[in-house]
C-alpha cells in the first residue's frame, strides 16, 4: 500500500491539462515524431524539434508530472537560441508504453540519449542533456555512461527518498525506499555541469542543488535564482540566458553564482 502511494507521488503521467491531440504543430513548431524501443523492448515516443539555424542539440528529460504535450511549451526559447530539442516521454507517460519505474526510466534515458547523439552527429552538432526535477536523475544516469558535451540539472534532487519524506511526513521514513539517489552518483560525472535552482523551491529545496554541486568533481557551476520556486524557474529570463551561455561555453565553471533575477 505504501509503495503504491509513493509511486503515485513520484510518477504523475495523468497530471496533464493539454488536449489529447496536441502536437508541436499547434504551436507552429516543426517537428519529427520519434519512436524507439528501450533495451527491454518497451516502445517510447518523443518529438524532435529542429531549430531553424541549429547550433546545438539537447535531450530534454522532463519532470514527473504530465507528458510532452505539456512540456513542449518549454521549447520555443531553446529553438530561438539555435538549440534543437528532443523532448520525450518516459514509459507509462503520454504515448510511451509500459509502467514507470526507476530502472525503466534509466533504460528510457539511455536509448533516447543514443538517438539524439546519433542525430546530432549526422548534423554536426554538439549534444547535451537537460534534466528537470525527476528528469535530473535520468539525465545524470545517461551522462555517466556516455558523457554529453554539457549537462544541465534544473531543480535537481539529491535523493527522491528525501523529497518524498519532505512532502509526505506522515509516511515513516523507514518505509520509504531509496530511489533516484543522485547524490551518490554525481562524483563520477566527467562533463561540465550547470545546476540551476530556485531559492524558494519548497518541493525540492535548494539544499538538494547545493549538495549536488558540492559533490560534483567535474567542472561545475551553480546558479541560484532567488525568487524562483520549483515550477516557475523557467519563467525567469535568467534561466534561459544561463543555459544558452553555458552551452556556448561562455561561462566559467567551478564557480558558485547566486543571482536574484526578477526578469531584468
Amino acid at each position: 500500500m505504501i509503495t503504491t502511494v509513493i509511486n503515485q507521488f513520484v510518477y504523475r503521467p495523468d497530471a496533464t491539462s493539454s488536449p489529447a491531440d496536441l502536437t508541436p504543430a499547434d504551436l507552429s513548431l516543426a517537428y519529427e515524431a520519434v519512436d524507439v524501443s528501450a533495451a527491454d523492448g518497451v516502445r517510447l515516443s518523443g518529438w524532435y524539434l529542429p531549430a531553424s539555424q541549429p547550433r546545438h542539440a539537447l535531450l530534454y528529460c522532463h519532470g514527473n508530472a504530465g507528458d510532452i504535450r505539456d512540456w513542449v511549451y518549454a521549447a520555443p526559447p531553446f529553438l530561438d537560441a539555435g538549440i534543437s530539442l528532443l523532448i520525450w516521454d518516459y514509459r507509462g507517460y503520454g504515448s510511451s508504453q509500459g509502467t514507470p519505474s526507476e530502472e525503466g526510466l534509466y533504460l528510457d534515458g539511455e536509448v533516447m540519449w543514443r538517438w539524439l547523439r546519433e542525430r546530432a552527429a549526422k548534423e554536426g552538432l554538439p549534444a547535451s542533456i537537460l534534466g528537470k526535477s525527476l528528469g535530473s536523475a535520468v539525465a545524470i544516469h545517461a551522462a555517466l555512461d556516455e558523457p554529453p558535451f554539457r549537462l544541465i540539472l534544473d531543480s535537481a534532487l539529491a535523493s527522491m527518498r528525501e523529497v518524498v519524506a519532505g512532502v509526505a511526513g506522515w509516511i515513516p521514513k523507514a518505509a520509504i525506499p531509496h530511489m533516484f539517489e543522485s547524490l551518490a552518483k554525481v562524483p563520477a560525472l566527467t562533463c561540465p555541469t550547470l545546476l540551476l535552482h530556485g531559492g524558494r523551491d519548497s518541493l525540492v529545496p535548494l539544499h538538494h542543488g547545493q549538495r549536488l554541486y558540492q559533490a560534483v568533481t567535474a567542472p561545475k557551476r551553480l546558479h541560484i535564482i532567488e525568487p524562483a520556486e520549483h515550477n516557475d524557474i523557467s519563467m525567469f529570463p535568467e534561466y534561459y540566458r544561463q543555459i544558452e551561455a553555458f552551452l556556448a561555453n561562455q561561462v566559467e565553471t567551478t564557480v558558485q553564482d547566486q543571482t536574484d533575477d526578477t526578469g531584468a
